[in-house]
């Protein structure tokens, strides 16, 4: 009879072990699991989808995001995309297109862009952006904007950064050149590693269709920052919170502006 018990015991015990060495071995594959964005969809204030994207990949490198209005081609220097290009479906024409330029630690340093007459722009507009950092933490960004009507005048903003001790953008402050406040954006956070570097060390390089506040700079602090904006105000008021979703491999599949979606993604693990 001991021994029947002792078996007994000790068969239940082989399957508890194999049960948790399985359990074990899906937990390690999956952490093993490399991701890639695969499709993005995009929504408007109201509900509606206004956008998606598809994205293509050689290798590990994003070679085109695609729908049905639009056709977004990159090209790389080294491992950084280098320039990107966005062909209006609708128009039939290039929309604009922008070159990158890093120091030697990769940071971005000089954004050129060229807006031609279209979704974008009501004429052609040479916008460049140069950034200042403190550290790792964007400081400045210099925006010198000049449209093609008047070539001879240039437009210039300084955005200045505050960026707390975690590496998160607490606010942007936008003036001109005689100190006039312009615009002035303030963000919260979570605590959690961001999720959009996870996607793409330059998010906002990869995917074109994230302008969540309007303003180009206004949408930094969502990929630069150490971790995740949950609110963003304006003055201080005009609140919004962001709230995101997660799938078991901790990959966004879906980003809410106060309760409803602005984007939903799609994945493909290997």
């Amino acid at each position: 009879m001991k021994q029947f018990f002792y078996s007994v015991i000790s068969i239940s015990l082989l399957f508890l072990y194999a049960s948790c060495q399985k359990e074990l071995s899906d937990t390690a594959q999956q952490h093993e699991k490399t991701c890639k964005l695969i499709s993005a969809t995009y929504y408007l204030a109201s509900g509606p989808v206004y956008d998606s994207s598809a994205f293509s990949y050689n290798g590990d490198k994003v070679m085109k995001a695609e729908s049905d209005i639009k056709s977004v081609s990159y090209q790389y220097s080294g491992t950084n995309i280098y320039s990107r290009s966005y062909f209006d479906k609708i128009a039939k024409s290039i929309a604009f297109t922008d070159t990158a330029e890093y120091d030697a630690s990769n940071k971005l340093k000089k954004l050129t862009q060229w807006l031609f007459p279209g979704p974008f722009a009501g004429e052609t507009t040479k916008i460049i952006y140069l950034f200042a950092y403190n550290g790792n933490a964007i400081d400045k960004i210099t925006t010198i904007n000049q449209s093609s009507s008047n070539s001879s005048t240039r437009d210039t903003l300084y955005n200045l950064f505050k960026t707390d001790a975690a590496g998160n953008t607490e606010n942007i402050v936008t003036v001109d050149r005689t100190g006039n406040v312009y615009d002035s954006v303030h963000f919260a956070y979570d605590r959690n590693p961001n999720y959009f570097k996870k996607i793409h060390p330059n998010y906002f390089l990869f995917d074109v269709n994230f302008p969540l506040q309007g303003s180009y700079l206004h949408h930094l602090p969502y990929f630069f920052s150490t971790n995740n904006v949950t609110e963003f105000s304006y003055y201080a008021n005009s609140t919004y919170q962001v709230s995101y979703q997660l799938d078991s491999l901790k990959n966004m599949t879906q980003v809410n502006v106060n309760g409803s979606p602005y984007a939903t993604y799609q994945y493909e693990c290997r």
